[in-house]
């Protein structure tokens, strides 16, 4: 089993290079040559030697032996070796180890030659150089590169950068004895450049799988070009196929193009193309295109379908400096691109398409930012698409104009409080937006019943918020102003043309010209915090704590629905209705608000923790929230009906540290119509129905569990690798030497119910409900299950079930990916080699009820 890799003859050509005069550094005995005739035989450089034992010198042969830890250094290169042996007359160097006298059986050596350069370290048996020729030779050698095993029996050195080994094996698993490994009778190694050899084999537990006629392979470190290997299966739709042919291009240090082709026997193709860049601390991004055309059928055949897509992608992201940055990931697809080319589950369930480009920009020491921002939204089902070209914002946060150095809050430290003044504050917002958009609309044509028609809208909108927040007494009050200001090009004019025949047919046409919306809000709200304590000290609890929270606030807001504010038109239907109508309700930042507001808001929190008991000072108390319980109602004092508003609770708690319960309902005070189906100005207590009527309600529980973990005295399984140790066992003897499996299982449970129903139409209650589960455990330390899976307990049916499992092979790895049912159901089986330069190495097995491979 003792053969050659590809690689490891690199450091022979540095240790061997040749020595042109020598010193000395000896550790015992030590006999002085004579450089000057030395030189004249062809070593002549400076090197330095030593050896813990001793180091002789014969003046008759010219011969120098080094014993005992023999260390050659010449430059960056260290030769050790237990025995080394240099001639100066024939200018050749050997080094060996020596018997083991441990070893009975007198096959072991120790002091074997090892060369460490650059970081790297080299293994072998025996090395011998010829210094006049430079040419060497390394027996059994052994060296470890970019996380792969070097083996070789006899390699030779036959110019300075040319070797030829024989019997050469290249391996990234670390056994002794190894999985699996590439081997060849015979290789030319070009240092730096490349490696030939004739033929390749590749062995998988020591049986030959498969053979090539001759292999060359790169041999200089880092990103390297070449042919991508293509992998091949068969698809019942489209038959045999050929996927991932291809060509990397390492352009540069900073770029790379990777292009690839997938090819069908029945007719088809698939194309891409990766282009990257990068500059370390600077910019990152890439641009990609993907195009497909495919068909089913026969040329003549009535059902056959041809399919054309594509799919682009960009991707840049740039730090200028700490305050400006820009990010780009834009994606241009045709509708069916991802269904037809994908197997990705999270693919195949988009319905939209997001893109963005941002520029952000900020000052320090300023509350100020900028931002420039391009977002694209398609709906791959529809083919609607709304795009903003671009959103230009500017923002100035909180910011208090009167005062002139900041001061503490309190005199507990010391200083001044503020003064009333230095209390207003106030915050701005500017936006200016550019939409466009396509929406699908009918056209009343049987064969093509609907298209898509494009609409351009723009904008400018200005907020403004100032307010204060004074403290009197234990309740903080904080009046306010917000004020919005937009301005738009285009305003819209809705006209009922009454058909003949009594049907209402409303026409609306854009008007253009400069518009300017303006609305405002004002108010004051008030709140304070007090606390409960309740002690126990008895059963572990120490105490209860029950903190409330109330706020109240009032609002104030015009109805700048009323004629003398000319936001809003009406028009008139065939029975004489009026409905009004906002004359910018189309546009990016919408119209007015309808309706005045003089309402007051009611809001109360509860929150009830709990504290342990302590027992001594050496433990800590904890700290549990029991119940986060909102409550909230408000009255429109304005409105002409329905003036009290919707009961709101929402509540959050949790059980310990595994179970965390949410949820919320809405309660309506007032009577529902069924004729109408709405709500009319009765309250419900009225007709003794009750105070209030549930028309929503949610809940969610969750939870999340783990345990085990991986014994740490397990034994290790499979033998420990050691230099040159091919030592054969029977083909039984391991499956006797695993030891006992470990039983202690890590896992990680999570689980998750959902509830809720709506009955704001109590003749037509919605309810939805599922059950949903993650679940991963490692079955031994070797493999890993993970499964997840969704149950709609209203339609009784298993949503989007995945299993996973892994399986640990040592050098190599197992994933295998299963959706039992549904429409996207199907399997992928990959073996593959984990080591990342061999990770084209692999077996792929895949099947779809979507003929997706």
């Amino acid at each position: 089993m003792n053969r050659v890799p590809f690689h490891i003859l690199l450091f022979t050509s540095i240790l061997f290079s040749p020595l042109l005069r020598n010193s000395f550094s000896l550790s015992q005995t030590k006999t002085s040559p004579d450089t000057t005739k030395s030189s004249s035989k062809g070593v002549d450089t400076v090197v330095v030697y030593s050896a813990a034992d001793s180091i002789t010198y014969s003046l008759s042969n010219r011969m120098m032996t080094l014993y005992g830890k023999g260390d050659v250094k010449y430059k960056t290169i260290d030769l050790k070796s237990e025995r080394i042996d240099m001639n100066w007359d024939t200018a050749i160097l050997n080094a060996r180890g020596v018997p083991d006298s441990a070893d009975t059986t007198g096959k072991k050596f120790r002091g074997t030659p090892i060369l460490i350069d650059g970081g790297e370290q080299y293994n072998g048996s025996t090395i011998s150089y010829d210094f006049k020729t430079q040419k060497g030779k390394i027996t059994l050698g052994e060296t470890e590169i970019e996380k792969g095993y070097y083996h070789g029996e006899n390699i030779k050195k036959v110019e300075p950068d040319v070797l030829f080994a024989e019997n050469g094996r290249y391996t990234t698993c670390d056994k002794s004895d190894p999985d699996y490994y590439f081997f060849s009778p015979k290789m030319k190694i070009i240092m730096n450049d490349k490696i030939i050899a004739a033929p390749i084999f590749l062995y998988i537990e020591g049986v030959p799988v498969f053979v090539l006629p001759f292999g060359v392979f790169p041999n200089h470190g880092g990103r390297r070009s070449g042919i991508i290997a293509p992998a091949y299966g068969e698809d019942f739709r489209r038959g045999r196929y050929l996927t991932h042919l291809g060509y990397f291009w390492a352009m540069s240090d900073y770029t790379d193009l990777r292009t690839t082709a997938d090819l069908y026997a029945r007719g088809g193709w698939v194309a891409q193309s990766t282009f990257r860049y990068a500059l370390r601390y600077e910019f990152t991004g890439s641009l990609s295109a993907s195009f497909t055309n495919t068909h089913f059928g026969e040329e003549f055949d009535p059902g056959r379908t041809e399919q054309r897509e594509y799919n682009f992608h960009i991707s840049h992201n740039q730090q200028f400096n700490p305050t400006t940055r820009a990010d780009v990931d834009f994606t241009f697809t045709s509708g069916n691109y991802y269904q037809n080319t994908s197997t990705n589950l999270g693919d195949l369930l988009r319905q939209n398409v997001i893109s963005n480009a941002t520029l952000y920009k900020s000052w320090e020491g300023t509350n100020n930012s900028f931002s420039i921002n391009i977002y694209r939204d398609q709906n791959l089902q529809t083919g609607e698409l709304s795009e903003r070209l671009p959103s230009i914002s500017f923002t100035r946060n909180q910011s208090f104009p009167f005062r002139r150095q900041q001061r503490g809050s309190g005199l507990s430290s010391g200083i001044e409080e503020f003064r009333w003044y230095e209390l207003i504050g106030y915050s701005y917002n500017g936006q200016a937006l550019n939409v466009i958009s396509k929406q699908k609309v009918a056209t009343g044509n049987l064969l093509n019943p609907w298209t898509l028609q494009r609409d351009d809208r723009q904008g400018v909108s200005h907020n403004i918020s100032i307010n204060a927040s004074p403290k009197i007494g234990e309740f903080s009050v904080t009046p306010f102003i917000s004020y919005s200001e937009r301005w738009y090009n285009k305003s819209i004019l809705k006209t009922n043309d009454i058909t003949s025949d009594g049907r209402d047919s409303i026409v609306t046409e854009d008007r253009r010209g400069f518009n300017a919306v303006r609305f405002y809000t004002l108010g004051i709200s008030a709140n304070t915090r007090f606390y409960g304590f309740f002690p126990i000290n008895a059963l572990g609890v120490g105490s209860f704590r029950h903190t409330v929270t109330p706020s109240i606030s009032y609002n104030f807001q015009p109805d700048f629905s009323k004629p003398q504010y000319g936001y809003w038109g009406s028009y008139r239907t065939s029975t004489s209705q009026v409905i009004p109508y906002s004359f910018y309700e189309r546009e990016v930042f919408g119209g007015t608000p309808i309706g005045e507001i003089q309402s007051i808001n009611l809001s109360v929190g509860h929150l009830l923790e709990m504290k342990t008991m302590v027992r001594d000072t050496s433990e800590k108390e904890k700290k549990l929230q029991l119940l986060n319980l909102t409550t909230s109602i408000s009255y429109n004092f304005a409105a002409d009906s329905l003036k009290l508003s919707e009961l709101g609770l929402s509540y959050r708690t949790n059980v310990g540290d595994f179970l965390s319960i949410s949820g919320g309902s809405s309660f309506n005070f007032y009577q529902f119509d069924p004729s109408a189906h709405t709500r009319v100005n009765k309250y419900l207590i009225s007709n003794g129905g009750g105070l209030a009527q549930l028309t929503s309600f949610s809940l969610n529980l969750s939870t999340s569990l783990r345990g085990g973990k991986t014994s740490s005295t397990q034994q290790v399984l499979g033998p420990v690798r050691g230099p040159l140790s091919y030592i054969q066992k029977p083909e039984y003897s391991e499956s006797f030497d695993r030891g006992q499996p470990d039983l202690n299982i890590p896992w990680n449970l999570s689980m998750a119910f959902d509830y809720s129903l709506n009955r704001s139409d109590p003749t037509a209650t919605f309810r939805s409900s599922n059950i949903s589960g993650h679940l991963d455990f490692q079955l031994t330390e070797k493999w890993k299950i993970s499964t997840s899976a969704s149950y709609d307990l209203i339609n009784k049916q298993i949503v989007a079930p995945v299993i996973n499992v892994y399986r640990d092979l040592h050098c190599w790895e197992m994933n295998f990916n299963w959706i039992p049912r549904g429409v996207y159901s199907g399997f992928r089986l990959e073996i593959r080699v984990k080591a990342p330069q061999l990770q084209d190495l692999k077996v792929t097995k895949q099947g779809s009820a979507r003929s997706v491979y």
